[in-house]
C-alpha cells in the first residue's frame, strides 16, 4: 500500500510542481535518510530483532527508552538537515523547513517495533495509512494550489500523526508491569551505546545508497531529475519487497537457536537467486516505467537501468542476509563492518566515476559496492554456521 500510493503520487506531483521541484524534493528526502541515520539510531535497523527476542512484558519499555532518546535525536538534527537543504537544494526556504520535518519524522516511528511484534494491522493502521493519507492529501491539494510548501505541510501533519498514533499503540502492546520514563538527556544519551552496531550499520548503508543523489547533484545537476526518478523507483521496488525481509526477520528468531540456524542456512542459499531474478526485472522495466510515471517528461534509459538493477539485487541480499540473519547469530559487530568497508569503497568511487561518467558512472559505484557488501556477509555467515555445524570436542577428564 505505502508503495502504491508513493509510486501513483509521482505522475501528479511532476505534473503539477515540475521535475525540477520533484527532484528538488526527492533531494531533500535523501538527505533526511542520511540525518535520519542520526535519529533512529540503529534501531530502524536491527530493532525488529530486537523485539523480537525479548520476552513480551519487557517490549513496551525497551520502545519507551527507544522514543524518548530518538526524540532528542530529532530535535538535534532537524535544524542542521534544515540548513543543509538550503545549501544543497533550491527550495523555498519555508517549504525546506517543511521538509526537513516531513522526511525525519518517519525515523521517531514505531514501525520496526510492530514488525518485532509481528503485528501487521497495527503496522498498516498506525503507521503505513497515516504517512500514505499524508500524501494523498498533498496531491490532492496541490492539483489546485500547485504550490510545493502545501504538499510538504501535508506530509508533516499526517506523519506527526503516524508517530503519535504508532507510539501510543507500541507502549499498550502486551503491558503487564508499570511503564518508566527516564526523560533525562544523560539517560537518553546513555542508552546510544547499546546501539552503536546498528547505527553503524544503518550509517554506512544509508551513505551508500542517499549520498549518491547528493553527488549527482555536485557533479551533474542535469541529470538530477532522471537519477532521482530511477533511484525512487528502485527504492518502490525494495519497499516491495520489505514485507518479505519483516517475515523473515520475525521467523528466524522465533523458531528457538537450533531450528533458527537451518533456518538461516536455507535464507542464506535462496537470497542470491531472487536478487539475481529482481535486479533483472527491475533493469528491463525501469525505462518503461520511468516514462509512465513522468509521464514521458523524464526517461530512465539503459545507461542507468542497468547499473541499478545490480543495485537493486546486491541490497536485496544484503538486508536478507544482513539483518535477518547475522543479527540472529550474534555478529552485528560483522554486519556494521560490512557496511563499513562498502561505504569506504563507494564514497570516494562515486565522485570519481561521476566526474568522469556522470549519472551511470556514480550509479556504477554504488552497485560495485553493494556486490562487496553481500558479499562479505554471505561469508561471514557461511563461517559462523560451519562453526556452529562442528563445535569443538571437549577434552577428557583426566584419570583419577
Amino acid at each position: 500500500m505505502s508503495t502504491a500510493i508513493n509510486l501513483l503520487a509521482i505522475p501528479f506531483v511532476i505534473s503539477t510542481l515540475g521535475g525540477d521541484v520533484w527532484a528538488e524534493l526527492a533531494l531533500a528526502q535523501s538527505t533526511a535518510a542520511i540525518f535520519g541515520i542520526i535519529v533512529a539510531f540503529g534501531w530502524g535497523t536491527v530493532g525488529a530483532a530486537m523485539v523480537a527476542s525479548l520476552p513480551a512484558p519487557d517490549r513496551p519499555q525497551m520502545f519507551l527508552d527507544s522514543l524518548i532518546s530518538r526524540i532528542y535525536l530529532f530535535v538535534f538534527a532537524a535544524p542542521v538537515m534544515y540548513v543543509v537543504v538550503l545549501m544543497l537544494g533550491q527550495v523555498d526556504p519555508a517549504a525546506a523547513a517543511l521538509a526537513s520535518l516531513a522526511y525525519l519524522l518517519p525515523f521517531v516511528g514505531a514501525s520496526w517495533y510492530f514488525i518485532g511484534q509481528a503485528e501487521p494491522w497495527k503496522l498498516l493502521l498506525f503507521d503505513v495509512l497515516p504517512q500514505g493519507l499524508g500524501t494523498v492529501t498533498g496531491v490532492v491539494l496541490i492539483q489546485f494550489f500547485p504550490a510545493p510548501i502545501l504538499f510538504v505541510l501535508c506530509l508533516v501533519v499526517f506523519n506527526i500523526l503516524a508517530v503519535g498514533l504508532g507510539a501510543a499503540a507500541a507502549l499498550r502492546s502486551r503491558r503487564q508491569v508499570p511503564l518508566t520514563a527516564d526523560l533525562r538527556l544523560t539517560s537518553a544519551m546513555g542508552r546510544l551505546r547499546g546501539q552503536k552496531y546498528g547505527v553503524i550499520a544503518a550509517g554506512t548503508g544509508s551513505l551508500n545508497s542517499n549520498l549518491p543523489m547528493i553527488a549527482v547533484k555536485l557533479v551533474a545537476s542535469a541529470a538530477l531529475p532522471q537519477y532521482a526518478l530511477a533511484d525512487k523507483l528502485f527504492r518502490f521496488a525494495l519497499a516491495g519487497f520489505g514485507p518479505v525481509l519483516q517475515v523473515i526477520q520475525g521467523w528466524i528468531p522465533e523458531a528457538g537457536r537450533i531450528e533458527s540456524h537451518q533456518r538461516i542456512r536455507m535464507v542464506t542459499k535462496i537470497a542470491p537467486a531472487v536478487g539475481l531474478l529482481g535486479g533483472v526485472v527491475l533493469a528491463v522495466l525501469m525505462p518503461w516505467a520511468s516514462s509512465l510515471f513522468s509521464r514521458g517528461e523524464i526517461v530512465v534509459d539503459f545507461a542507468l537501468s542497468i547499473p541499478f538493477g545490480l543495485i537493486f539485487a546486491s541490497v536485496l541480499v544484503a538486508q536478507v542476509v544482513g539483518l535477518a540473519c547475522l543479527i540472529p547469530l550474534g555478529k552485528g559487530a560483522a554486519l556494521a563492518k560490512s557496511t563499513a568497508i562498502g561505504a569506504a569503497l563507494n564514497i570516494p568511487l562515486m565522485f570519481a566515476m561521476g566526474i568522469f561518467f556522470g549519472a551511470p558512472g556514480v550509479a556504477w559505484a554504488v552497485g560495485i559496492a553493494e556486490v562487496l557488501v553481500a558479499g562479505y556477509q554471505i561469508l561471514v555467515v557461511r563461517d559462523s554456521l560451519r562453526h556452529l555445524g562442528h563445535p569443538p570436542v571437549p577434552a577428557p577428564e583426566p584419570l583419577r
